[in-house]
């Protein structure tokens, strides 16, 4: 990772009282990560504990964590930052020789190889055949196995040095080449990485579907229990992705006029609703049967980002499978974004919603991933499913009930509840009333509910009277 390339720009958050930094560390879950992510891509979760530990012993951090790799210039402005007035060691001297000299020698060992494949001519002589490509290469210029593993071995050490993108050239070459289906497998992960550093979500999606393909194929090769560790990586690879929108926008231009602002609308629409549609489809891998199973036996921490990404986009409709879900890891694991769940619809124990979202808002702006997102309207949202699953139990809810539930003063609560004046509307003495369906609504849901059920029968009844006639 180069030094001065950051992979995520986090958003600088308000100002933490000590209380509220304590609970960021509780339950900070960069402990966690460490075990399912290459140090290259722990980096930046390192990076952001900034803002709740003391910069000294993150700086420390990012040392140790990077100190065995090969990105040299890195390590050595660490060390000097850790020891200031202090000269570098030899060893350091003696480790950059040795790293040179070994990017001579596989700069050296694959430069013709490299310049063959991206001839002209070999560009319109290969095919989708691997084996013929493989025999057109090996007899037409001499790229045998030992060549092309050569490539592999030049990723793997650019991706150690710091230049992702030239890896993920390479790891990729070699793929296009290697029958070695275990070497394939390595590659695809260090171009996974080395994308996602990149910030290059498209093709990081690409690397990740591959990976999937692989690793969830009846056929996979390992066993269970390796099946079901490859699965917890790719979970936490993936979050990087969903978290992050496919589509960047450009800058705008400064000018206030209304056709800039008009465009910066636009480009903040575009990548929310990217966004959203990343998260939707987050939500439908990790309740999937293979992955829920795999987030419930080895990384309960997921539904964190399960719950939010549930509330980011408001699909409601897999509302029920989470609430299993947390139920269910409740012993194992929790955070104030399970327990919020847990609270509104598992023990229905509402008098403690003020303190989780405090709790949450601080963990919006700390969180790694969360912290990607609108916070604001994340709280909204959190705010809106909290009332309409309280007004479905409580009937004599007031404004004041409100402001502690959403832990918010009277004008932000009388603010959300005229915003909803179709559905509530507010007596003299604070107290809310909850507007009910009209009765041609409600008519009209059972017709359409009966409309449905009569086809289905009928559906059966044709199939069960041709069936009949055999």
């Amino acid at each position: 990772m180069q030094s001065e390339k950051k992979q995520h720009e986090a958003p600088q958050p308000f100002e933490l009282s000590d209380t509220q930094l304590e609970m960021a560390r509780k339950y900070d879950l960069t402990d966690k990560f460490v075990h399912f992510l290459d140090r290259h891509l722990v980096y930046p979760l390192i990076e952001n504990l900034e803002f709740t530990h003391d910069p000294k012993e993150v700086e420390e951090w990012e040392y140790e964590l990077l100190k065995d790799t090969y990105m040299t210039k890195f390590v050595e402005d660490k060390w000097l930052g850790l020891h200031p007035g202090e000269e570098l060691p030899k060893e350091f001297a003696d480790k950059q020789q040795k790293i040179q000299k070994e990017l001579v020698s596989l700069n050296d060992s694959t430069k013709k190889t490299l310049e063959i494949l991206s001839s002209q001519e070999v560009q319109e002589n290969l095919k989708q055949d691997k084996s013929y490509n493989r025999e057109y290469l090996s007899k037409k210029h001499g790229i045998d196995d030992a060549k092309i593993y050569e490539l592999y071995k030049f990723g793997k050490f650019q991706y150690n040095r710091g230049d992702y993108v030239m890896a993920s050239d390479l790891l990729n070459n070699f793929r296009l080449l290697s029958t070695n289906q275990e070497l394939n497998f390595s590659a695809t992960w260090g171009k996974l990485a080395a994308e996602i550093i990149s910030f290059f979500w498209n093709e990081a999606m690409n690397e990740f579907n591959k990976l999937r393909e692989i690793i969830d194929s009846r056929n996979y090769q390992g066993t269970t229990i390796d099946q079901l560790n490859k699965r917890t990586w790719l979970i936490h690879y993936s979050l990087f992705i969903f978290f992050n929108s496919n589509f960047t926008a450009t800058d705008a231009d400064s000018s206030e006029d209304s056709e800039s602002e008009e465009k910066q609308e636009a480009d903040k629409k575009k990548t929310l609703d990217e966004r959203n549609k990343n998260l939707s489809s987050m939500i439908d891998l990790f309740l999937s049967s293979s992955y829920l199973s795999t987030i419930q036996a080895s990384c309960p921490w997921i539904l964190r980002y399960l719950i939010v990404a549930l509330l980011q986009t408001r699909q409601y409709k897999r509302l029920r499978d989470i609430v299993r879900a947390v139920d269910v890891e409740t012993y194992e694991y929790q955070d104030p974004f399970t327990k919020l769940i847990e609270s509104l619809f598992v023990t229905f124990e509402f008098d403690n919603l003020s303190d989780l979202i405090e709790q949450i808002s601080v963990l919006i702006e700390t969180d790694f991933f969360i912290s990607n997102l609108d916070a604001q309207k994340l709280v909204l949202n959190m705010q809106e499913l909290i009332f309409n699953t309280v007004t479905k139990v409580y009937t004599g809810l007031t404004e004041e009930n409100l402001c502690k539930m959403f832990n918010e003063d009277l004008p932000v609560v009388q603010k959300f509840l005229e915003e909803r004046k179709d559905q509530v509307s507010v007596a003299e003495d604070g107290s809310i009333i909850v507007k009910t369906q009209t009765p041609s609504t409600v008519y009209q849901q059972v017709y359409e509910k009966t409309k449905a059920f009569n086809f289905k029968t009928n559906q059966i009844l044709n199939t069960a009277f041709n069936k009949s006639d055999y």
